[in-house]
């Protein structure tokens, strides 16, 4: 009985001895469970549990959809993040991107400083800095003089100059109206915010390409990207025929106006159907659960790590862009109005 602990301790201070050796500058793919299950003859599930604590300390990095890697002998020492003016210090997405990025990093042995947009000190911004939100080119241009090398988690696509990892928000629209197509629905809302906000404005742009393609009819609000934004926007709907069905580029937007029309006795979805981006927590708290797009923070810190280990490294191209897709969550606010007995001319 007391042996497996010991076990899995000499297994895994196998695996370490073993990294250490092949540890280089840059990230290096570690061979396939089987493999090393196989190499040490130990079960594969010894393996998983070992690679799991090598993770923790930092030696192994798990990369989504691409495997294992150890993390470069030379480590970064400190990440830069700057955040854009713009950004709350209340909004959940970018709330739960720090802390994924900062626990990541923390298993890296690596430090998050954050760096003040109004009062950036080009003597102490060294390579990588990580900008999230949006930022203006004069800015963009200031930064990228003070900075080695400009990271970002949202699109510029003027800019080669800047490494992006981002999710893809034109996709995310096409889908969303293909969703609520597929489903039934004929009449459609779209809840925008401005367009100085290009995750907005290419949701927005994806939504409406789909529904032109097919012919669908679609109303355009715009409004400010909060709950209040969405709960001005039920009062509007409510002065005339609803339409069968609502995209809201995000979950807070969503929310507010699901909580309008609650309060005029109108049902979600029963009287019409509403899709959001970002499944923030709230998106499966309220009544009825939010069908949104997943912006995966994980995997977005994963990805966004590799490239900064990869450019450390010399083997990223400045210009490189990874582009990421979001998961639909689907929950009870679309009706599939192709149901029999359903009512296509609702609301």
């Amino acid at each position: 009985m007391e042996k497996s602990p010991l076990i899995k301790e000499k297994l895994i201070e196998q695996l370490r001895l073993q990294i250490q050796s092949l540890q280089k500058d840059q990230l290096v793919k570690i061979p396939s469970e089987r493999d090393l299950a196989e190499h040490f003859a130990n079960s594969r599930v010894s393996v998983r549990a070992a690679i799991k604590t090598l993770v923790q300390e930092g030696l192994l990095v798990q990369l989504q959809g691409k495997g294992t890697y150890i993390v470069p002998a030379v480590l970064l020492d400190t990440l830069y993040v700057m955040c854009s003016p713009d950004i709350k210090g209340n909004d959940p997405y970018y709330t739960n991107f720090l802390v994924e990025i900062t626990n990541l990093a923390a298993k890296q042995a690596i430090k998050i400083a954050m760096v003040n947009p109004d009062q950036p000190d080009a003597t102490s911004l060294p390579s990588p800095l990580i900008l999230i939100g949006q930022m203006d080119d004069a800015q963009l241009d200031r930064l990228n003089l003070a900075s080695g090398q400009l990271f970002s988690i949202q699109r510029y696509a003027h800019r080669e100059d800047i490494i992006q990892i981002y999710f893809d928000d034109y996709r995310i629209g096409s889908k969303a109206a293909k969703t609520l197509y597929d489903a039934g629905h004929r009449t459609f809302t779209l809840l925008a915010g401005p367009d100085k906000y290009d995750s907005s404005r290419l949701r927005k742009q994806g939504f409406l390409a789909f529904c032109q393609q097919h012919d669908t009819n679609v109303q355009i609000i715009t409004e400010k990207m909060n709950w209040e934004g969405g709960r001005r926007t039920a009062d509007l709907l409510l002065a005339s025929e609803l339409p069968h069905a609502i995209f809201a580029v995000n979950d807070w937007m969503a929310a507010g106006c699901i909580q309008g029309l609650r309060e005029n006795n109108r049902s979600v979805p029963g009287d019409v159907s509403i899709i959001g981006v970002d499944d923030i927590p709230l998106a499966s708290q309220i009544s009825p659960r939010l069908t949104t797009f997943s912006l995966d923070a994980k995997h977005l810190v994963e990805e966004l790590l590799s490239a900064i280990h990869r450019h450390h490294a010399q083997e990223l191209n400045t210009k490189e862009q990874i582009i990421l897709s979001a998961a639909l969550i689907s929950r009870e606010s679309v009706a599939n109005m192709n149901h029999e007995g359903a009512d296509p001319t609702h609301g």
